[in-house]
């Protein structure tokens, strides 16, 4: 039966914990107004700049509009010009007495009413260019398309989200915490990132919150830590390991993921091996897994003979031939 003899991990390997990459800031945007999508101008996964042309809706409705708009305009700045002529006229006569006050006073009324609507046909055409105007949706941020929900020849309405833009700029590492180690968390000395795909280099991290309420599927928490210095080589959805460090994170047992086992669900347990050769079950708290090796936070001591493949075999009291295997992650 293969076995290990578990030591303590060293403090560069205590609570690291799996995640992947994601933007501090995502900008979800929408049509201002609604219509049918004439074109796609990006695709997901492309990079865009703020301004740019993401989606265009059919302008013909809009363009009507503002013609429309255009026409009411014309015809009430005709209307204020000849009212303003009428009273200047009116103001002439006015003073030679061939017109009385109050055909003076009807004059300049009909000039305000004309500068009025003047005012508001104005203000329906700078609303109708608007409206052309937001026929196309262009980025808000620069940033990395990360989804396009609608599609050429959909309807949408106003205010749906159509495109979500990843913005450039901040990094960080969402990853799930036990509630068992939200204090070693929040008290430990030092964070650092690294890449799955990329094992060698690493980031300084901090934490920068950690969600109010559990996850109502895994019971766990999201904690949301920021990689300080983020460079091109951290790209949104890599799997990357957050590493606690210092003596924060408490002692710990890497061992092989298969030495784990349920005999309940929910309450894992490792088969020690006694002086005597027999074993038994002894239930554990897993802190974290990496990859094939989980990391116990208690339920082990140094010095343990565990049994690392093949508990499912066992049964308490029975006697085992141990035989050294490779450690944890080898």
């Amino acid at each position: 039966m293969l076995t290990l003899t578990v030591r303590a991990a060293s403090a560069d390997n205590l609570g690291v914990f799996v995640g992947a990459i994601a933007a501090r800031h995502v900008s979800d945007q929408g049509f201002r107004v609604p219509g049918t999508v004439l074109r796609r101008q990006v695709e997901v996964g492309q990079h865009v700049s703020a301004g740019q042309p993401l989606l265009q809706l059919d302008p013909s409705n809009f363009k009507l509009t503002l013609q429309q708009a255009r026409a009411q305009l014309d015809a009430a700045t005709s209307k204020a010009a000849q009212a303003r002529v009428d009273l200047g006229r009116d103001a002439v006569l006015l003073k030679q007495n061939f017109i009385s006050q109050a055909a003076y006073d009807r004059d300049k009324i009909a000039l305000d009413t004309a500068v009025a609507e003047l005012q508001a046909a104005q203000a329906q055409y700078d609303e109708a260019a608007n409206q052309l105007d937001y026929a196309t949706l262009r980025a808000a941020v620069d940033g990395l398309v990360t989804a396009i929900d609608v599609d050429v020849g959909q309807v949408v309405a106003a205010g749906r989200t159509a495109v979500s833009i990843a913005r450039d700029g901040d990094r960080e590492v969402v990853i799930s915490i036990p509630e068992t180690r939200l204090d070693q968390l929040r008290s430990a000395g030092r964070l650092t990132v690294s890449l799955w795909a990329d094992p060698g280099k690493s980031w300084p991290a901090r934490l920068r919150e950690i969600d109010p309420a559990a996850n109502s599927t895994t019971g766990t928490y999201d904690a949301h830590v920021t990689v300080l210095e983020p460079d091109a080589s951290l790209r949104l959805g890599m799997t990357a390991y957050v590493h606690l460090e210092g003596p924060a994170a408490g002692p710990q047992y890497a061992v092989p993921l298969t030495a784990v086992v349920y005999p309940k669900p929910d309450a894992p347990a490792i088969w020690k091996v006694g002086a005597d050769e027999g074993v038994e079950t002894h239930p554990v708290v897993v802190a974290s897994v990496r990859g094939d090796t989980a990391y116990i936070a208690s339920g082990l001591t140094d010095g343990d003979v565990i049994v690392t493949k093949g508990g499912n075999l066992l049964h308490p009291g029975q006697k085992v031939v141990p035989v050294a295997g490779p450690g944890a992650g080898d």
